[in-house]
């Protein structure tokens, strides 16, 4: 039987009125309830699957999943859903997929960062975790990201400028390339953000390319205000004024804490088609024996599944520069605080489907060596593989207009949403059904306690040894196909 199953990119509501869909249509097997709510008031959901008639969820080992804690990341909120409904619809037809939610329960929080996605989806805007103004009380001057052409979207900006970094390819007039040392008597390029400078303030008769440093206002990292290894705003952009400070993430730390039945987690985050597992904090060897082979057991198995990289957090991020690598992370929290195996996957890799470079295979570390070539090389291939693809808006082509601050600029690139931080819609099923397979494997993983043969013999006047034994059970299973007297005993 073929199991149809939705991918697409899901607004608040939307996403909402399926979750109440399905629970209608599968109450056995499913559970819809409030996380917690937002600072703009939406509420999160948390799904529970398992199927109550063989035991409640909280009874059973559980893998817990949550997606979208950053607020463009909207691909991990896709893959989630599509795992929801997968496991929904398969009940019954698909064995594996039945003996997970009979004998396991799967925890879902489909989108953390719903301020935030919302506006991601809804708007040209594009931020990291939540709306609100972090970490200044009042926005402070300077270059603020804006859809300034009135196209829908906030793409990229190059100004004329003799001290330019930047020159135009010249294989591919697209792509803008570092301008190398030494390098003179051609046209060189300032490229920034599409925006304006924040009109509510002036400094002075400054020139307009002065007063164009970031006005960060939109500052919050969902995924560094964990409390663990916290290094605060000032050893680490966005961690908020202290651990667990936004009650989204508050009300996951409260869901874990209740639930200790959580045996297994999985961030779904974007991109770059890869299986984070730990350590974060150095090489392998600062795990202990059994966690090392555990992870990396797990790792392999997922590679194997999804066509992904598996690296640990360390080996893909770590660029030797980090005092702490991204502390106060949730992957981190949940194994070193809970105790529990811990995995985030980055959805979709577009380096990597270009033929280009990227950090999933190579590493930061690695990456951070590419010669001035390398790295115009990998453009090309990005440019060549939307070409190719006949993507639809994965490019926008360099376009001319007067900006209101700066003057004559040209505004275009790469489609920054749908093709760089999440797949392009024809896509994301197949990125879904990568992620789908590894969240499976991983979940019909879990411990469980299985009670093998049991049988007693009396002692004493109401004194009995009651004995178990899967060696007992195995043994019985053999010698049903041996004729000893050994065996003979055995199954006596």
């Amino acid at each position: 039987m073929v199991v149809l199953v939705t991918a697409k990119y899901w607004t608040y509501q939307e996403m909402w009125d399926a979750l109440n869909g399905w629970q209608e249509e599968f109450p056995e097997l499913m559970t819809v309830s409030v996380l917690t709510t937002s600072r703009e008031g939406r509420e999160l959901p948390v799904v529970a699957l398992t199927d109550r008639r063989t035991g409640d969820h909280n009874i059973k080992p559980a893998l817990l999943v949550d997606a979208n804690i950053h607020a463009g990341e909207v691909a991990g909120n896709a893959a989630a859903m599509f795992f929801i409904e997968r496991l929904l619809r398969s009940y019954g037809h698909q064995s594996d997929l039945t003996e997970l939610i009979s004998t396991r329960a799967t925890y879902i929080v489909p989108r953390l960062a719903v301020d935030g996605a919302e506006l991601y989806l809804t708007t040209p805007h594009r931020l990291r975790s939540s709306p609100r103004l972090y970490p200044y009380s009042e926005s402070p001057h300077g270059w603020v990201p804006q859809d300034v052409n009135g196209d829908g979207w906030i793409l990229s900006m190059r100004i004329p400028a003799k001290d330019g970094a930047f020159a135009i390819d010249e294989l591919d007039p697209r792509v803008m390339r570092r301008r190398e040392p030494g390098e003179v008597g051609g046209t060189y390029y300032h490229v920034f953000v599409e925006g304006r400078i924040d009109p509510t303030t002036r400094m002075g008769k400054m020139p307009a390319l002065a007063q164009m440093k970031l006005s960060r206002r939109e500052g919050m990292d969902f995924n560094r205000n964990f409390p663990i290894r916290w290094a605060g705003e000032s050893g680490q952009p966005g961690a908020g004024p202290f651990p667990l400070s936004e009650p989204e993430i508050y009300g996951l730390a409260k869901f874990v804490e209740a639930h200790p039945n959580i045996a297994a987690y999985v961030a779904l985050h974007t991109s770059g088609g890869v299986i984070l597992r730990q350590p974060s904090t150095g090489a392998d060897t600062v795990l202990s024996e059994t966690d090392r082979e555990l992870f990396t057991r797990v790792a392999e198995i997922g590679e194997k599944v999804s066509g992904y990289f598996a690296r640990s957090n360390h080996r893909a991020f770590a660029s030797g520069h980090e005092k702490i690598l991204m502390p106060g992370a949730a992957d981190d929290w949940m194994y070193d605080h809970q105790g529990v195996l811990a995995f985030t996957v980055e959805i979709w890799n577009l380096a990597h489907a270009a033929g280009a470079r990227g950090y999933a295979e190579h590493g930061v570390s690695e990456l951070m060596k590419r010669t001035l070539e390398q790295e115009r090389d990998d453009l090309r291939k990005i440019y060549a593989f939307v070409d190719r693809e006949e993507i639809e808006e994965g490019f926008f082509p360099w376009t001319p207009m007067d900006h209101p601050d700066l003057g004559p600029v040209e505004i275009g690139g790469l489609n920054p949403k749908y093709l760089v931080q999440n797949p392009p819609l024809r896509f994301l099923p197949r990125e879904c059904e990568r992620v789908s397979a590894f969240l499976e494997r991983l979940g019909l993983s879990l411990p469980q306690l299985t009670i093998g043969s049991v049988w007693s013999t009396e002692e004493g006047p109401g004194i009995y040894r009651v004995v178990q034994s899967r060696w007992h059970e195995q043994l019985q299973i053999l010698c049903k196909h041996i004729h000893t007297p050994f065996c003979a005993a055995i199954l006596d």
